[in-house]
């Protein structure tokens, strides 16, 4: 009797051995693949079954970049191998069924098929499923944070020279009042001009002056226009701290540590997570959060001893780890080590007591040992701490205990923490990103646009007693406190309120002429306004002092514009497909400039001037 139960002792533990001693995911998919281009769909399917069941064995519930892999091959054999399409299709979908990458893949090719209903629909879900994808959400929004700076910048191009043309006669007339003051002849215009342009003169780039003649405006400018300015200037002076964080997040979110941080808190696998995570420890050997990112890691490969090595080697770097703790009790529950696994829990307890985690595992644990009483005050200690999160691990759970996983943002700290403290390890791919906010805000854009903020509150608040000059409606002549009592309107020259306001004696040839004055100057303005409306929808507004509606008409047109130039071309958020994706956005972003364009710019055809 002893001996047959001894026999079935040692035959259940090579069994649990042996179910821990399968072939790692990354050499069966392969396997799979090679044997689906042979056309055994046979030997594919059953390597294909083998890696989906050794993930649940390993805690795994995606493949994302087998998934994709998988979706790709459904496209190239669609029309050579159907029966491989069909495989590789379902075996897609069951390797990860949330992947934006595969539904842009079915997209692409329900359109090479013009089944251009299908191609939408699978293209909205892969849209839909990009906000539930880290990595994918990650670059997305650094796409559109890039498409928001260009539009800004845009804006802030077509708010100065509008602003130069509403304002600038005034500005030259203020110019060559002050000039005149010192100087005398022909000189004097000349300056005053030379002023307009004073950046160019000084050596300063394009971009300085666009932010000199918001700076100078700012005086002439109505309330409305001064709020525009400010938020422009101040939009425009982050524009370059913006493009430097997109930038970081892009280049961050393939780095070593962000990948690991990912595979482990999504149970996704990586292949080439472990490799990196490997070649990053060489550089940062006593990082315990890595080294439990790496145990993790080697869990879904298999190599529970291997993984054991490293949260230990966790737990002695960082005194009372509880998350090593946890890990090391869930590699004991694999091996049916219940006390031993209950002995890491209740050290992980002692060193965090608000740890949910180790309390659910804990009580799991004790569940397999019988003893209930336990396995209730345990769970319900769990549900005290946290009980969304239980009741989410106990409805989505892989497995009877759940691995503790470091933070994403924990990731991302050590990543920056590495680009100062290791600089060996910006050598290694995913590692070169580094963010400094005070290094990116010292650029010559910030520089320019604090300074045309600073000047523009300075000039106003110097020149405000003395009045700023304006141009008449009608005519366009300027003039200034100095020129006309301020008793008289301030919107229309002397010779205007003679004629159109007052009516009083003026002789039939001084009307004449000042008809031909007004006439040329409104119908001048009238063409101005309509060539800038064609090319820039939201500038004649601007320029006929409707600045709020303006300003946002070109940027929504700027940004759409953008939008369809560039999808595509910036990071890749929506995976290596995407080409009837990216084609429906370039569609939809082209309406959307159009139905603008017609919005803004109709208005300025059909506008008639009045005389």
């Amino acid at each position: 009797m002893k001996g047959r139960l001894a026999f079935a002792a040692l035959a259940f533990v090579a069994c649990a051995a042996a179910v821990r001693a399968q072939v790692a995911p990354r050499d069966l998919w392969p396997q799979a693949t090679a044997a689906a281009r042979e056309g055994d769909v046979d030997a594919a399917k059953k390597r294909s079954d083998e890696l989906l069941n050794t993930g649940r064995t390993y805690g795994i519930r995606t493949f994302p970049q087998f998934a994709a892999s998988a979706s790709g091959l459904s496209g190239a054999a669609a029309k050579q191998q159907p029966e491989v399409s069909r495989w590789a299709a379902q075996v897609a979908d069951q390797l990860d069924g949330r992947s934006p990458a595969v539904a842009f893949s079915e997209a692409d090719q329900a359109a090479s098929r013009n089944e251009w209903g299908k191609a939408l629909k699978f293209a909205m879900q892969g849209y839909t499923r990009v906000f539930g994808d880290y990595r994918a959400r990650v670059l997305s929004r650094a796409d559109f944070l890039l498409m928001a700076v260009l539009a800004i910048a845009i804006t802030a191009v077509v708010l100065s020279v509008a602003l130069l043309l509403r304002y600038g006669r005034a500005m030259a007339h203020d110019f060559r009042e002050m000039l005149g003051r010192r100087l005398h002849g022909g000189s004097v215009s000349v300056l005053a001009f030379a002023l307009l342009f004073l950046p160019v003169f000084l050596w300063l780039g394009p971009a300085w002056l666009l932010m000199y003649w918001l700076a100078i405006a700012f005086g002439y400018a109505s309330i409305g226009e001064r709020v525009a300015i400010v938020l422009v200037l101040i939009l425009v002076a982050f524009a370059p701290i913006a493009i430097d964080t997109a930038a970081n997040r892009v280049a961050g979110v393939d780095s070593p540590a962000v990948t690991a941080a990912i595979s482990s808190a999504t149970q996704s696998y990586e292949p080439d997570a472990l490799r990196r995570l490997e070649e990053l420890l060489t550089v940062v050997p006593n990082n315990a959060t890595l080294h439990l990112l790496i145990g993790n890691l080697l869990v879904f490969e298999g190599a529970d001893d291997q993984a054991a090595l490293h949260y230990r080697r966790a737990a002695e770097l960082r005194a009372n780890y509880a998350g090593a703790h946890v890990n090391l009790g869930n590699l004991h529950f694999a091996d049916n080590e219940l006390q031993a696994a209950m002995t890491e829990y209740e050290q992980a307890e002692r060193a965090d007591s608000r740890l949910a985690i180790a309390f659910f595992n804990h009580s799991v644990a004790a569940g397999d040992l019988y003893k209930f009483d336990l396995q209730k005050e345990m769970l319900g200690r769990a549900r005290a701490i946290d009980a969304d999160y239980v009741e989410n691990v106990t409805r989505n759970k892989t497995q009877k205990v759940v691995y503790y996983d470091p933070s994403i943002a924990e990731a991302w700290a050590i990543s920056r923490d590495i680009v100062d403290t290791a600089p060996q390890a910006r050598s290694l791919f995913g590692n070169y990103a580094a963010f400094d906010l005070s290094r990116s805000a010292t650029n010559p854009i910030t520089i320019a646009a604090l300074l045309a903020l600073l000047l523009a509150v300075v000039v106003w608040g110097l020149r405000r007693r003395i009045g700023f000059a304006n141009a008449c409606i009608k005519c366009g002549r300027t003039f200034c406190p100095r020129c006309k009592s301020a008793r008289e309107s301030a919107t229309y020259c002397t010779q205007c309120i003679h004629i159109y306001l007052k009516r009083d004696g003026v002789s039939l040839d001084t009307k004449r002429q000042k008809l031909e004055e007004v006439t040329s100057y409104q119908s001048g303005m009238a063409r101005r306004n309509r060539v800038f409306a064609t090319f820039l929808p939201g500038s004649a507004q601007i320029m006929e002092g409707r600045t709020v509606s303006g300003i946002i008409g070109i940027f929504l047109f700027a940004l759409f514009i953008g939008v369809a130039v560039f999808v595509g071309r910036l990071a890749p958020a929506i995976g290596p497909a995407g080409n009837a994706a990216q084609l429906f956005v370039r569609i939809a972003a082209i309406a959307a400039a159009v139905v603008i364009w017609f919005t803004l710019s109709l208005p300025v055809y059909r506008r008639r001037f009045a005389v």
